[in-house]
């Protein structure tokens, strides 16, 4: 499973009309391992293995390949 830790940051400004608010993402910590279920692609006449997260779609991911992140903290900043 992939496994990523992110802080975010909402930052607002009072009386502007144009692109109010911005966010900001930082990823703190990511953790991570091989693909259990790799899956074989074919491409000018050649075969490849590659992992399962690139090809299908979450729900027949393998759990290696499966991301999740986690919010560990938000701040709402207003200017």
């Amino acid at each position: 499973m992939s496994r990523y830790r992110v802080e975010v940051t909402e930052t607002y400004a009072d009386g502007v009309k144009d692109n109010p608010w911005s966010v900001d993402r930082r990823v703190t910590a990511a953790e991570g391992s091989s693909c259990r279920r790799p899956v074989e692609v074919k491409a000018n006449g050649q075969r490849r293995l590659i992992a399962c997260g690139r090809r299908l779609p979450a729900a027949r991911q393998c759990d290696a390949c499966l991301v999740r992140v986690q919010v560990v903290e938000v701040r709402r900043v207003q200017e």
